[in-house]
């Protein structure tokens, strides 16, 4: 039975989405003449969230690069979303250790959160872009595979278990055109997303979990199905 190619870390994206807002605390209600030590600290904690986005980033473009199921398209959006937000978030580490105010470091922490959404955007489309065309792949051998199922059907002809091998095969069909279906609306709708887009598209990505889930248990009942037609070319005649 296939699983998911990502358990923990579609798990995980309802946790990252809310992660973009940590340092939201860390400047409120510092003032614009905050003391040289503020400035500092301050600093020092926005120069260890750059550094956190540039390991994520990191993280996800060898993802993509070794995810062999992605389509051709969507291999080259991801690739391009994350060459772009790594270049931002490399300037901006460049550039706050020589801010000196804390309207430049705020202006900074902005641009870092708002104008790349490394965690709430980022991280879960990777993941699940990823996950959507791998089970898409299996939904489309599992479909061109479904001849041979019925050419062993066709030899049950007159037998007692033909008929409950044509039950099997009707719903092998309906499992993995659902699985289908579901990869492709998650692809096509995740991929969609974009920075700006938080925090409307968190509902995206939620649904988009939900949607996968579904299309992994359909791709699971079709194994099944595949497996009792297998059993009826032996005799088995249950269900």
């Amino acid at each position: 039975m296939r699983m998911i190619s990502h358990p923990i870390r579609l798990a995980v994206v309802g946790a990252v989405i809310a992660s973009c807002s940590c340092l939201c605390a860390v400047s409120a209600g510092a003032s614009t003449s905050a003391p040289p030590s503020k400035i500092t600290q301050f600093q020092q904690q926005l120069e260890q969230q750059l550094t956190y986005r540039v390991n994520q980033l990191q993280v996800l473009s060898t993802d993509v690069t070794k995810a062999t199921s992605l389509t051709t398209s969507d291999a080259s959006t991801l690739a391009a979303r994350l060459t772009t937000a790594t270049a931002n978030i490399n300037a901006l580490l460049a550039q706050v250790p020589n801010d000196t105010t804390m309207a430049e470091l705020r202006a900074a922490q902005k641009a870092m959160i708002q104008g790349n959404r490394v965690f709430a955007v980022l991280t879960p489309q990777v993941f699940q872009v990823i996950e959507a065309d791998t089970v898409a792949a299996q939904a489309a051998n599992m479909q061109a595979g479904e001849a041979t199922l019925l050419a062993e059907i066709d030899t049950l002809a007159g037998q007692p278990g033909y008929a409950n091998a044509l039950k099997h095969d009707s719903a092998y069909v309906a499992e993995v055109n659902l699985a289908a279906a579901d990869s492709a609306h998650v692809s096509t709708t995740v991929i969609a997303q974009l920075p700006q887009d938080f925090p409307g598209d968190t509902d995206v990505f939620v649904n988009a979990n939900h949607q996968l889930l579904a299309a992994d248990i359909a791709l699971a009942h079709a194994n099944y199905n595949a497996a009792v037609i297998g059993l009826a070319s032996g005799g088995y005649t249950g269900s």
